[in-house]
């Protein structure tokens, strides 16, 4: 294993269910029946006990999209073609998608990060050039990376993330991903991660 990302792995802790436990009470304390809060308070739970905080501070959001293309998009297992990635980092960039109008309803930051996106893009505001590949091969017919390369794209979603951590400070991130034909590569890491038949 490369050493960057065996260090990164060592630095993750397991969440505080000790305090989860304390939040939880204070949860059951307020004002309301208990549990009616649903999901918020799972979310309040995972905060706390991630930030070891009963009063945690979530100033700075950030969504991080991470683009590339995928080589078995040339299968024709998507509804659209492969440009669509390309169209869409530029929808992300300008404001234009769907997960800008809910980030600017948290007042969250998106940052979208070329990882491997079939064209080039020209520099632009808003977009971080990480790009190990002009897309995947196609796992149709051969591996979609080598194990080099997939390392490679490990260590630059750590250094986006290092970056904008040291540059401004984050008390929160979401992921995403943008990529035609993520699918078929996604259940295929389900299949081989959980021992299951594909067509499961």
């Amino acid at each position: 294993m490369n050493k960057k990302i065996g260090e990164i792995i060592q630095k993750i802790t397991p969440i505080n269910f000790k305090i989860m436990e304390k939040v939880q009470k204070r949860l059951d304390n307020l004002t309301k029946p208990q549990g009616s809060l649903g999901r918020l308070e799972d979310f309040a739970r995972q905060i706390v006990g991630i930030s070891e905080t009963l009063s945690p501070t979530i100033k700075r959001k950030v969504i991080f999209v991470l683009a590339g293309d995928h080589g078995v998009a040339q299968e024709k297992v998507s509804a659209y073609p492969q440009e669509v990635t390309f169209q869409m980092v530029y929808n992300f960039i300008r404001g234009g998608a769907g997960i800008n109008v809910l980030a600017r309803h948290i007042g969250a930051e998106i940052l979208v990060v070329d990882m491997g996106v079939a064209k080039d893009f020209p520099p632009e505001k808003g977009l971080i050039i990480k790009k190990i590949a002009c897309g995947t091969k196609n796992i149709a017919k051969e591996a979609a990376m080598s194990k080099a390369e997939a390392e490679r794209a490990i260590i630059a979603g750590i250094e986006v993330f290092e970056d904008e951590l040291s540059r401004k400070g984050i008390d929160i991130i979401g992921l995403g991903e943008m990529g035609i034909a993520n699918t078929t590569p996604s259940s295929a890491i389900v299949a081989c991660l959980t021992k299951s038949k594909v067509e499961e």
